[in-house]
């Protein structure tokens, strides 16, 4: 087993399945059309060729590898089966609690603010809070589960925006009556959108007392295995709390770190 590849060291690894999981990574890391024959897959895993052919014959029982013939000889590729058996995982990869909580906890408890997780409501084109982590301070956040928020005044609705189609955009702008929350309301367009080519650039966004005055917000995405954003993580304060000092120095890093492993949860490797 390839262990840069796998982080995870196995505590009772079964020599037998590893070597046939060095042969199906191979073969996808060396997909082609044509297959990969018998003598370079025995050649390039170190195997001996009977090992190796015994294998493959297991795998094609499950229709993990196909065999293929042509002029050239006796080839293996992946098969269909592998496909099958992978599609079933982002039905069990999904945004729920149990997944979440607790990451989402350990990340108020480092940074000591509260926490908020927010998906897009497509029909309504708004944000709606899902989770949220109360950290035991005196002054607590006005936002509950539930709450749905215009996504050009949050830093979790905002991060949805960027990642629209210039399609979806035009819809959200045609569609959306902009209003202003808060004297830094940004509800002038050529504006919201110098703003979004900034967060997909920083790969974060700033809700800077734009939907409640004194409240500030640092939010960041998450994405599913296609690239998507699916959902997004924001921080939320007070403005004498989270200042840029703490963004840059606590929050920044720490909420990397979180939005990074439940993405990959979710499938999402950079």
């Amino acid at each position: 087993m390839n262990d840069e590849k796998h982080r995870y060291v196995p505590k009772y690894p079964v020599q037998t399945l590893e070597k046939a999981l060095d042969i199906i990574d191979y073969l996808k890391d060396h997909s082609s059309l044509n297959g990969t024959t018998l003598n370079e897959l025995s050649k390039e895993l170190g195997m001996g060729k009977s090992s190796v052919h015994r294998l493959l014959d297991t795998l094609m029982a499950y229709d993990y590898v196909e065999k293929t013939e042509d002029s050239g000889g006796t080839t293996y590729r992946l098969g269909w089966g592998l496909f099958h058996s992978g599609s079933s995982v982002p039905k069990q990869h999904g945004i729920n609690n149990i997944n979440y909580v607790p990451i989402l906890e350990e990340l108020s408890n480092k940074i000591q603010e509260s926490i908020n997780l927010g998906i897009l409501n497509i029909n309504e084109l708004e944000s709606v809070l899902i989770c949220k982590i109360e950290y035991r301070h005196m002054i607590l956040v006005n936002s509950q589960v539930g709450d749905r928020e215009p996504l050009y005044a949050t830093g979790i609705g905002k991060i949805f925006l960027s990642d629209m189609s210039d399609d979806m955009l035009e819809k959200y702008f045609r569609e959306t009556e902009f209003k202003k929350f808060s004297p830094n309301t940004i509800v002038d367009k050529d504006e919201l959108m110098k703003k979004l080519d900034e967060i997909r650039n920083n790969g974060y966004s700033m809700d800077d007392e734009e939907l409640i005055p004194g409240m500030r917000c640092f939010a960041m995405p998450i994405r599913d295995y296609t690239g998507k954003i699916v959902s997004a993580v924001s921080v939320s304060g007070p403005s004498d709390r989270i200042t840029d000092e703490k963004i840059n120095n606590i929050i920044r890093p720490n909420l990397t770190d979180t939005c990074s492993r439940i993405s990959k949860f979710m499938g999402y490797f950079e």
